[in-house]
């Protein structure tokens, strides 16, 4: 073989090693769609975790905030003391704007077809040795800088928060304690402690030893003021002296966090309502039934 041949036998060699343009362009292309659909899987993968482990976060907080109520107020009792307050449940009104929590409609999937959401607050009274305890569960909103409640939460979500408060036996005739745990000023809501952010529906009802409600049209039981809520047809309850229910029944609706976050960035009230009405499949909804243990 000569010097020639051995140059020729390279050149051939080296042309069949290499690539072309095309090929290059294909080999990148399939590259790229690969790293697409890991990219794709992953970022997938990443969502179903952070929404089952922000479910986990909402069904704890939800579920912990429902069995301290439900503890609570089992133990309601009346003060026998005919104008102080033993139950009181109603919509929160914030006392510096004079507006009403008023409720929030939510689209179902059938056309023309809403959950209403309802915000109220209650105060219940209980006792335990020589101390009366007023307790209250609100509503609020907190002010962004100091994390400080300082307002009810008037668009429709905000955080449940609780307060309460003690006095001695002697003093309960004579001390207004449904004032200090309810007073709707921002320098007592500052003394609201929270328990759960995103609450979107904070619902109490009465029921008789029976199971039958309580309502305003049924307005004849001892010891109980029951109105007509105009905003919500909701009944508000005004329980004294002896009067107490033999039930209640707790409902809570709770917002998924990303969804909460996503709604706090709208700039205005309008276009918070309107998103925060098509978000019904991202509320977990809470439901417990109370028994009085001091009801007759």
């Amino acid at each position: 073989m000569t010097l020639r041949d051995l140059q020729y036998f390279g050149e051939r060699t080296r042309c069949r090693v290499a690539f072309t343009v095309v090929e290059l362009m294909v080999a990148v292309s399939i590259m790229t769609l690969i790293v697409l659909a890991l990219y794709g899987m992953f970022d997938q993968v990443q969502k179903a975790l952070r929404g089952n482990v922000a479910q986990v976060d909402v069904l704890e907080g939800g579920r912990a905030a429902m069995e301290l109520m439900t503890r609570e107020m089992e133990q309601i009792q009346a003060g026998n003391v005919p104008d102080r307050t033993n139950l009181y449940v109603g919509l929160g009104r914030d006392a510096n704007l004079g507006q009403w929590q008023l409720p929030v409609r939510q689209e179902l999937l059938d056309v023309n077809e809403y959950r209403t959401n309802v915000l109220q607050e209650v105060y219940f009274l209980s006792h335990f040795n020589r101390q009366w305890t007023g307790t209250g569960y609100r509503v609020l909103a907190s002010n962004l800088k100091s994390q400080a409640f300082n307002q009810f939460a008037l668009i429709g979500v905000g955080t449940l928060a609780r307060y309460s408060t003690n006095i001695h036996d002697s003093d309960l005739a004579r001390s207004n304690l449904f004032g200090l745990v309810m007073d709707p000023r921002p320098v007592n809501l500052a003394n609201y402690q929270r328990l759960v952010d995103g609450v979107v529906h904070f619902r109490v009802r009465a029921y008789d030893g029976r199971g039958l409600p309580l309502t305003y049209l049924t307005n004849n039981y001892v010891g109980v003021n029951m109105l007509n809520d105009n905003n919500t047809g909701e009944t508000q309850y005004t329980f004294t002296n002896v009067g107490a229910p033999a039930y209640l029944e707790l409902e809570m609706g709770v917002l998924e966090p990303h969804v909460l976050e996503r709604l706090k960035s709208f700039p205005t009230l309008a276009a918070a309502t309107n998103f925060l009405a098509k978000q019904t499949g991202k509320i977990h909804l809470f439901h417990q039934r109370v028994p009085i243990r001091t009801a007759k």
